[in-house]
């Protein structure tokens, strides 16, 4: 399920003019936050292919085969080709130090590319995973979890975070008996202020599931957060 719960910070607070962001007037300073909770429909992966041995050319010529292989691979679970991205070659000569002789010993070559691809199918990701394994790919080194419609998701979160703030200050304004003017400046950044803002959980609030895809059990990733924050001065009558 995916779940909203929206945080809106408040402080009212009367000062003279800091580094001129906050006005002479007296004023309320709120945060208004929003974020959702989402199942995630698209897996960035990284993966590399190392190789070891005293010949640099046989070396560089298997982990050429298996980046082959793997890129071949990926087009197969319908990752386009703009979403693998194969770097260059690495090769580092290795060696270890004898302490019979007070030497380094040349041990051999170690050869490594990286390959990183964007699956856009989610539910294929613990089958690619082991079709990359039985390619011969050898290290996996960290797989991004992210959501489409960010930015989509994001806009609205906006919304809701400004509605929060706006929220946060007329429920300041009554408590303090206060009356709000204007609003003096917003900021979806923190506004330097030397006042850290008074945190208010607000109630959760239920939004509908998620349409990505489900995971198998023993890849199931949870959910990941979105959010948004704004800032907010208003002026006082």
């Amino acid at each position: 399920m995916r779940m909203l719960i929206s945080t809106v910070a408040a402080s009212l607070f009367c000062m003279s003019s800091f580094a001129s962001t906050v006005p002479d007037d007296p004023h309320l300073y709120v945060q208004g936050h929003a974020k959702v909770k989402v199942q995630p429909d698209i897996a960035t992966i990284r993966v590399a292919i190392v190789e070891k041995g005293e010949q640099l050319v046989q070396a560089k010529k298997k982990v050429d085969e298996i980046m082959a292989k793997a890129i071949k691979l990926a087009k197969g679970f319908d990752i386009e080709k703009d979403d693998i991205h194969a770097d260059q070659l690495n090769v580092y000569r290795q060696t270890r130090y004898n302490r019979n002789t007070n030497e380094e010993e040349f041990e051999g070559f170690r050869v490594t590319r990286s390959l990183t691809m964007t699956l856009k199918n989610i539910e294929s990701y613990p089958a690619l995973l082991q079709a990359l394994v039985d390619t011969g790919i050898t290290e996996f080194n960290n797989t991004e979890f992210s959501v489409s419609n960010r930015e989509e998701l994001v806009d609205s979160l906006k919304l809701k975070a400004i509605k929060d703030a706006k929220l946060a200050a007329k429920e300041l304004a009554t408590a303090f008996e206060v009356e709000l003017d204007k609003l003096y400046s917003v900021s979806f950044s923190p506004i330097n202020a030397p006042v850290a803002p008074y945190l208010r959980q607000a109630p959760a609030m239920r939004m509908m599931d998620s349409e990505s895809g489900s995971y198998k059990e023993a890849y199931n990733t949870g959910a990941i957060t979105i959010d948004a924050e704004v800032y907010a001065i208003y002026l006082l009558k």
